[in-house]
């Protein structure tokens, strides 16, 4: 995937170092070096945000050959048009929007050639035993019993409870993400959820404390 990514901005030819200056910058002006032409800069944003966006392409479908065609498009795409493109102090959530969006477009042509995705589980979310133990500090039993709390979650939950907690986005870009109407709205999405995780368990586990004072 990588390589095919550098393959098609002629990168692949000779490596480019990444500049340690640039890769210390702060979101915006790394944003700004890229959209300058610093290739370096686009290297960068490639290497640190690859495996992220990975990650949250395949919690939104399981296949693996959407996800990673969607990858290489968000970033040709980036690369063809940075001269049209505004700027942004999150990047992460910039190429989140920008996947969401070519997911979904190519998840409606899949549709429409294949007939449906039957195990397609919309935003699906897996936590590691070792994740949820090291967070809350709690036995295996307590933590498969909330394991299980979250899978019975609804999909918006779950997804807004992942951006949330797991990437650290605020209330107003989980609105844009989602398509809500507000940051309320997303707040409250949220404490839906946290309520939801209250009844089934009898208890909010403690690694979703913060989400409270988010």
């Amino acid at each position: 995937m990588k390589e095919r990514v550098n393959e098609s901005f002629s990168l692949k030819e000779k490596p480019i170092s990444i500049d340690v200056e640039i890769s210390k910058r702060p979101d915006f002006e790394l944003w700004k070096a890229f959209l300058a032409g610093n290739k370096s800069a686009f290297i960068n944003i490639y290497e640190t945000y690859f495996d992220v966006l990975f990650s949250y392409g395949m919690r939104i479908t399981p296949n693996e050959e959407v996800v990673k065609d969607s990858i290489h498009d968000v970033f040709f795409d980036l690369r063809k048009n940075s001269k049209n493109i505004g700027d942004t102090n999150h990047i992460k959530f910039y190429l989140f929007k920008c996947l969401k969006v070519r997911l979904f477009k190519e998840l409606k042509g899949w549709v429409g050639k294949r007939g449906g995705l039957d195990d397609h589980t919309p935003f699906e979310i897996t936590f590691s035993y070792e994740q949820m133990l090291i967070n809350s500090q709690m036995d295996a039993e307590q933590t498969a019993k909330i394991k299980n709390a979250i899978e019975d979650l609804s999909p918006r939950k779950r997804e807004a409870v992942y951006y949330i907690y797991f990437e650290g986005l605020n209330y107003e870009e989980v609105k844009e993400l989602m398509g809500l109407s507000s940051a309320k709205s997303a707040r409250d999405l949220v404490y839906k959820a946290l309520r939801k995780l209250r009844n089934s368990l009898g208890f909010l586990p403690p690694l979703f404390y913060i989400l409270e004072t988010h």
